[in-house]
């Protein structure tokens, strides 16, 4: 790891991220100022009388023409983290045509794969008793990606689908989906020797994030949109981390034929090798490399020095 000032930002970004944490997530005991209607206990429009709800600082990657997060996953910053570095294994993964892909539909996802992606925060009140997960994705070729058996649908309009992967597919209720990314990615360990197997499930169990899912059936019952907070262009988000982590890493990246092929296997080794150790490819591996604070509060940094769009 490359010391001087470059690992003074870093810890500078990963205490400000643990201040941060602490305001997050906000309960809502009673009614607000004057200024405006701040939450409550069951007195919103549509909760359910006696509910609690919290306020959930979120993110949300996906292309620019569309807006709000009725049918949309979004996550926390660790959440968030874990699905936007994980698409730097992509171009790996998917490279092979004819090879098992564990997760189907990311190939071909236009919420990683668009050249017009934003990256938007936003505040989002809830009520604090949260149901199945749904996979919320842009409908592709007339099919809701991961539904099983292949559901219909209009392409580019946003779906749901409850029921985990190479299962009956259910339709999502009204409550808020929730899933810890670890426990998805993170509970089992890989058993090939793929790298990227290794990569995804050490990267899990080192953010610790959250995933939630926000559907038509719940709005304005059990999920509502307090804020869009700030939209930044993807790309500039991206670049922003890229540096970051090429100076963290700076031999390694320098001894790639092509430093400046970020699809390339030796780079995209370089990147996970630098935030989560030389080991973290074959085998579970908690030392090296970066800490989850560390990690999510570089993701954090490069998301707030893009300016807004």
């Amino acid at each position: 790891m490359e010391s001087g000032s470059g690992a003074m930002i870093l810890w500078t970004a990963a205490a400000v991220l643990l201040l941060a944490a602490d305001a997050k997530t906000t309960h809502h005991k009673d009614r607000g100022s004057a200024s405006g209607y701040n939450g409550g206990v069951g007195d919103g429009p549509g909760f359910p009388s006696g509910s609690e709800r919290v306020n959930l600082t979120l993110y949300h990657v996906n292309p620019k023409n569309y807006s709000g997060i009725v049918d949309m996953d979004t996550g926390d910053a660790g959440g968030d983290a874990f699905f936007d570095i994980r698409g730097f294994l992509v171009p790996i993964i998917c490279s092979n045509v004819t090879k098992y892909h564990p997760y189907p539909g990311e190939c071909y996802n236009p919420e990683t794969d668009g050249n017009d992606l934003v990256t938007t925060r936003v505040v989002v009140e809830v009520q604090n008793d949260f149901g199945h997960y749904g996979m919320c994705n842009i409908c592709v070729n007339g099919t809701v990606p991961l539904s099983f058996p292949p559901k219909k649908c209009v392409d580019g309009e946003y779906e749901c689908v409850c029921g985990g992967w190479f299962k009956p597919s259910r339709p999502c209720g009204e409550k808020v989906g929730r899933e810890n990314v670890t426990s998805m990615f993170g509970r089992w360990k890989p058993y090939s020797n793929d790298t990227t197997s290794w990569w995804t499930h050490n990267l899990a169990k080192r953010v610790q994030g959250m995933w939630y899912s926000t559907t038509h059936h719940g709005h304005n019952k059990t999920w509502r949109l307090v804020e869009e907070q700030k939209r930044v262009n993807s790309t500039c988000q991206k670049n922003n981390l890229f540096n970051s982590i090429d100076r963290l890493g700076k031999r390694c990246f320098e001894s790639c034929p092509n430093p400046s092929d970020k699809t390339s296997e030796c780079y995209v080794r370089c990147v996970f090798e630098s935030m989560l150790g030389p080991d973290s490819g074959h085998k579970e591996s908690d030392e090296g490399g970066l800490s989850g604070v560390e990690i999510v509060a570089l993701w954090t940094e490069a998301f707030e020095n893009c300016p807004s769009i």
